[in-house]
């Protein structure tokens, strides 16, 4: 008999040390499993599989931990280098004692998913979604200014107002009226400051009470998707209602996303409902970019000193937790407030302000990342 015994029963394995006979049953469960997999990187890549959305499912019987991909490529070496990845990862887990990885067919994978292929969106090449868990984090503040940043850049930018009980984007980029429809019934965006526009806001006036159900609400966002006439788009950047209701779902259900990004504050009452917008985009297999904090703190303009208002260090640690990058912190900035009530973002009206500098860094760090989405995804 060798120095250790192993045997497995149910899912657990037993470590047996031959002097002292101790035993260990460790339960493998799908959240260890997938917490095991968090810290295997897609290939030439800097975010791990299961955030990337290439985990479909996990299944457990006994020690054997079966494990399906779906990594929008068929490059053997890619391949090879996942399956390497997921066998180490897993093997290394107390009580697992096979590992099985199956892999989706690109040609089986997103291209010829029912849902992105019913709104496929001509001409548009990628889609962001902007989140929040809560209310009053400055989501739509950072949507308008990462729009006209991504545009400052030279990328054709379009930005879908979702956020059907609240939009505000008409009055952050200082548009109204009703858009003009084409021959084709097809309705036409507005556009300013380099971005195009569309938004339930430029069809309601401002005594309009918004107390629509679910199905209203759903019906306006694919409306919004397949009826606008976005043309031909590098971005097309959803600016979402607060939450995981249903237009954030009708978003996903829709359209292939190719990447979020979460919006909070660092109080830790915002933080607390960060986890479900990440299990959210988990959840439709959609990829997260990362977090951004907004408000980090007040820079007084006259003495510099740095007050954390909200506190200090809460997405930080989230974004630890969660093994999710935090994109960018956000000061508290009254010229973003003044800029978003005169219909001119930030990074339009005051390019050089230290804000306005973060926002453009977060709009690069974007662009650069949802690349690196499209170059993994690419057979």
């Amino acid at each position: 008999m060798s120095r250790s015994a192993r045997f497995t029963t149910g899912g657990l394995r037993c470590l047996c040390a031959e002097r002292s006979l101790a035993c260990v049953a460790v339960a493998i469960t799908d959240d260890s499993v997938r917490t095991a997999l968090r810290g295997v990187l897609f290939p030439k890549f800097r975010r791990d599989i299961v955030t990337l959305g290439v985990v479909t499912s996990v299944a457990i019987d006994g020690g054997h931990v079966r494990v399906r991909l779906r990594p929008g490529t068929d490059k053997a070496d890619v391949l090879g280098a996942l399956r390497q990845g997921v066998e180490g990862a897993l093997g290394r887990l107390p009580g697992v004692d096979r590992v099985t990885v199956e892999t989706t067919e690109a040609a089986q994978g997103r291209g010829r998913d029912p849902f992105a292929e019913r709104a496929a969106l001509p001409g548009v090449r990628r889609v962001i979604a902007v989140a929040s868990g809560k209310g009053g984090v400055g989501k739509s503040t950072v949507a308008a200014n990462l729009a006209a940043a991504l545009a400052g850049l030279g990328e054709r930018v379009g930005l879908m107002d979702a956020d059907v009980y609240g939009p505000s984007q008409p009055m952050m980029f200082g548009v109204d009226g009703r858009p003009a429809a084409s021959a084709e019934r097809r309705l036409q965006p507005h556009e300013r400051h380099g971005v195009k526009l569309m938004s339930i806001g430029f069809f309601l006036d401002e005594s309009s009470p918004v107390i629509w159900r679910g199905p209203v609400v759903m019906g306006i966002v694919r409306q919004f998707l397949r009826d606008v006439d976005w043309g031909t788009l590098d971005h097309l950047l959803v600016d979402l209602p607060p939450g995981t209701g249903d237009a954030s779902l009708t978003l996903m259900q829709q359209v292939p996303v190719s990447g979020g990004v979460i919006v909070t504050t660092p109080q830790d009452v915002a933080l607390l409902d960060v986890g479900r917008g990440l299990a959210m985009f988990e959840k439709v297999n959609a990829p997260v970019l990362g977090i951004v904090e907004n408000m980090s703190g007040y820079v007084c303009e006259q003495c510099g000193h740095d007050d954390p208002v909200f506190g200090t260090g809460g997405a930080a640690r989230l974004a630890s937790r969660y093994s999710t990058p935090l994109l960018a912190r956000v000061p508290l900035v009254p010229l973003a407030r003044e800029g978003g009530d005169r219909g001119v973002p930030l990074v339009v009206g005051h390019p050089e302000h230290p804000a306005s500098v973060v926002f453009r860094r977060l709009a690069e760090r974007v662009r650069a990342d949802l690349s690196q989405v499209a170059a993994s995804d690419t057979p």
